[in-house]
């Protein structure tokens, strides 16, 4: 993506997400993730946003470490959870020393953006940051629901920004979800930018994160994947070097 779209990319995502996810999302994630790392520190949250776990992590006591790539979303950090350090940073190539992380956290198939080799190059990063016995915690949507609806779309009006249009397709033979998000907002000026989200069943992304060093400890919730089972939560453990 080129400089100017992924400009627009963070944009639509900060204005839009920051209004239509309610905090209680957040503090739900993290209720769900700091029981599975426990006591492991020190945390960072891999592809952070503008900060809204971290903020819920805060809440809780926890002060983590956020990382993304967007220098506005990280200024967006530092008013919403003040606590948290800030490094800016690619999920591909953490700047993060070897074995410095007692817990990783990454929601919402921050991830799995890109493509394959960059969701096999994220996870043997966040495998190398962690020290052995650490933890990542990953949740991710359900490929077979998306499956069941493939074809989405929404448009509402957001009070003192603009109207919000999106429309998503989800391909079930690669499994990548296409979201085309417009922004028009109150003053006329409109942003767009096309999100890529890759989702992976249970078996493949045990066989991704093995294949990564990292051993399969808990998906939640702990039972055969349906149509109806919401959103994943796989917690992974660093094997010993």
């Amino acid at each position: 993506m080129k400089a100017e779209e992924q400009a627009a990319a963070d944009r639509i995502f900060l204005e839009t997400t920051r209004r239509l996810a309610p905090p209680i999302l957040a503090h739900t994630d993290v209720a769900l993730a700091l029981d599975a790392i426990s006591t492991l520190r020190p945390v960072v949250d891999l592809g952070c946003g503008f900060g809204r776990h971290l903020a819920a992590l805060q809440a809780q006591g926890v002060r983590a470490v956020g990382l993304d790539r967007s220098l506005l979303l990280l200024r967006e950090v530092a008013r919403l959870a003040p606590e948290a350090a800030r490094v800016r940073g690619d999920l591909t190539r953490l700047p993060l020393r070897t074995g410095s992380v007692g817990a990783a956290l990454c929601f919402y198939s921050s991830m799995f953006l890109g493509s394959l080799e960059d969701a096999q190059h994220a996870l043997h990063e966040a495998a190398r940051i962690l020290r052995p016995g650490g933890r990542l915690v990953l949740t991710t949507d359900n490929p077979l629901r998306l499956a069941r609806q493939p074809h989405h779309e929404f448009e509402t009006e957001l009070t003192g920004l603009g109207r919000v249009r999106e429309s998503s397709t989800f391909d079930a033979h690669t499994q990548i979800d296409t979201i085309d998000r417009t922004l028009t907002m109150s003053d006329g000026a409109v942003y767009s930018a096309t999100f890529r989200i890759r989702y992976f069943l249970p078996d493949t992304l045990r066989e991704l994160t093995a294949a990564a060093g990292l051993r399969w400890r808990q998906l939640v919730p702990d039972a055969p994947l349906t149509v109806d089972t919401p959103q994943l939560a796989c917690v992974l453990e660093r094997q010993a070097w």
